[in-house]
């Protein structure tokens, strides 16, 4: 996140869904735009002036968050893609948008991101509320 955004900090509800540092270590990242990453995102996270949601999806490889995965069932075994499941990452990324911004622009009740968390009880998921 730019520093700008951080020290700032933002009004409107914000998600990030990302993922932990181990899976960025799996993905191939170094270990200094890991520490960068996640500390600019918990940042701005935690200074947030608005609601916000940290989403962490553990296995999951920057391209999961794409189409990629659906291009070729090799990008798993070439090491593209984490371990896993790409219809399963698609699944959690398209619950947690779609109820985030129903919650937000058609006024859905906060319990709605309630019950995506129980549906993936293996996601790490932090609330901000100001």
């Amino acid at each position: 996140m730019p520093t700008d955004v951080v020290d700032a900090g933002l009004d409107q509800p914000t998600m990030w869904i990302t993922r932990d540092a181990q899976t960025m270590r799996d993905e191939g990242w170094a270990a200094i735009e890991i520490d960068e990453h996640q500390t600019t995102m918990r940042a701005a996270f935690e200074s947030l002036h608005g609601d916000g949601y940290f989403v962490q999806i553990p296995g999951m490889f920057h391209a999961n968050l794409t189409d990629l995965p659906y291009w070729s069932p090799l990008f798993p075994q070439l090491g593209v893609t984490g371990p896993i499941k790409e219809k399963r990452a698609h699944s959690i990324v398209n619950a947690y948008s779609v109820t985030f911004f129903d919650r937000y622009l058609k006024g859905s009740p906060a319990a709605v991101l309630d019950g995506v968390a129980a549906k993936y009880p293996d996601i790490i998921v932090e609330k901000h509320q100001p």
